[in-house]
């Protein structure tokens, strides 16, 4: 009996990831609330994501981790496959492959990438995002040599070509899942596009800083 209840919780809980997965992607975070999340996902119980998760939040990061895992492993064998003098367009390429190559073998219809832009860019969970990149040893590993090859900016410079280079891949990530899903055109092999935003961001990163820009302090 109490391994066919600890089923019953398990396949609950996977219906729930998948339906505040979808939703979320479909209709951004503040939108969804955790009873649209139960009825979608066929419960019965309003109080489902509570039950089995705590909160929309935990739920949330549930969806995360369903998904990191794997990411994790890819990040990990691009880190493993790197050469011994990277330069900066090598440690871009461990950041932006593996997440491309996953939401790429996804298939479609899928709602992951969509479902982490819209968390990436709500304020009150984007520090959802953060916690679990902390928790992530091949992102640190790869983020820690990245910073390591680039040339000294000033605060400022480093802040917002961080924050350009994070929305332009999660961006990127859901216009990929977006065409899949639509159909209207054909898909670009994940590898292409894989060397078209490696091109670009290591073009950003490594454009020259004017010297206005170096010296000015900006309120």
């Amino acid at each position: 009996m109490t391994d066919g209840k600890t089923e019953q919780s398990a396949r609950t809980r996977q219906a729930l990831i998948s339906a505040a997965e979808e939703l979320i992607a479909l209709h951004g975070v503040s939108a969804v609330s955790s009873r649209q999340i139960s009825k979608a996902a066929g419960q019965g119980n309003n109080y489902a994501v509570g039950h089995h998760f705590g909160s929309k939040d935990d739920l949330i990061r549930a969806t995360l981790d369903r998904h990191n895992a794997t990411i994790d492993r890819m990040r990990q064998k691009a880190l493993d496959a790197i050469g011994p003098d990277p330069e900066v367009r090598d440690w871009i390429r461990c950041l932006v492959c593996p997440e491309i190559e996953y939401v790429g073998g996804l298939g479609a219809p899928t709602y992951f990438a969509r479902f982490f832009a819209n968390v990436s860019s709500d304020p009150a969970t984007t520090i959802l995002l953060y916690e679990k990149m902390g928790e992530s040893k091949p992102l640190l590993a790869i983020l820690e040599g990245l910073y390591g090859a680039l040339p000294e900016f000033p605060g400022p410079v480093l802040e917002i070509r961080n924050n350009m280079t994070r929305h332009i891949i999660v961006n990127i990530l859901a216009d990929i899942e977006r065409a899949a899903d639509s159909g209207d055109r054909p898909v670009t092999p994940w590898q292409h596009q894989c060397s078209i935003v490696v091109d670009a961001l290591t073009g950003m990163w490594l454009a020259p800083v004017t010297p206005t820009t170096a010296t000015e302090n900006h309120p």
